[in-house]
């Protein structure tokens, strides 16, 4: 545990010495929390919309409605402490995640916007802690597509680097897709959707990350 603090401090102070990564962690802490308080609203919008359509899903029809929030909370909760713990040693990691993040909780917004579905047939609440706060406590049944917890999932795998922890952030993100059908809480086209949109954030973010540095880089050396 003392070398792992250890190569923790010596990693972020090494990241910190570095202008692009000051510059990247605080306005990624900013927008994060810009886009968690939006989302926080438009989430209670969107659930009151009277406007929107029910899908005909055929392996919803044929799947039972049971309750599994205590397992699907279970999955998430582990592979999110699994990524942080990896991530405190890895500030990089981190915020790469940081900005795919905001870009997902944007791209959510504006994709449940667009489609605008009413919740399947059957819907079972999902009891999460973390979700009921991030939606002032109300639970949400119209954040459909596309899947949020299975695209958070998929984004911890996309960033993680050791072999040991992508195969099991991979189960995690598998496990819950299919638990989300089993609750009634999604669609299948939300579940089969998330992963596409979770790489496209990754890839975005990594982009992102890098023009800023390069950017940065070049203004210095141009004032040197």
């Amino acid at each position: 545990m003392k070398e792992f603090i250890q190569e923790a401090r010596k990693n972020w102070l090494d990241a910190w010495n570095h202008k692009a990564f000051r510059m990247n962690f605080i306005l990624g802490i900013v927008l994060l929390a810009a886009a968690m308080i939006l989302t926080s609203f438009f989430f209670n919008y969107i659930q009151d919309n009277k406007n929107g359509v029910v899908l005909n899903d055929w392996v919803l029809q044929r799947l039972p409605s049971i309750d599994v929030s205590v397992v699907i909370v279970t999955l998430m909760g582990s592979a999110a402490i699994l990524f942080a713990l990896r991530g405190i040693a890895n500030p990089n990691i981190l915020i790469t995640f940081l900005f795919a993040m905001i870009l997902q909780l944007i791209t959510r917004m504006i994709t449940i916007s667009i489609t605008g579905f009413f919740p399947p047939p059957g819907l079972v609440v999902l009891r999460d802690p973390m979700g009921s706060m991030l939606y002032q406590y109300r639970f949400i049944t119209r954040d459909l597509f596309y899947s949020g917890h299975t695209a958070m999932l998929c984004l911890l795998y996309f960033c993680s680097f050791k072999r040991g922890d992508k195969y099991y952030i991979l189960f995690a993100a598998m496990s819950v897709a299919f638990l989300l059908l089993i609750q009634h809480v999604h669609y299948t086209v939300d579940v089969l959707c998330a992963p596409l949109f979770a790489f496209g954030c990754f890839w975005i973010s990594k982009k992102i990350i890098r023009f800023q540095n390069a950017h940065l880089v070049g203004i210095e050396s141009h004032i040197e």
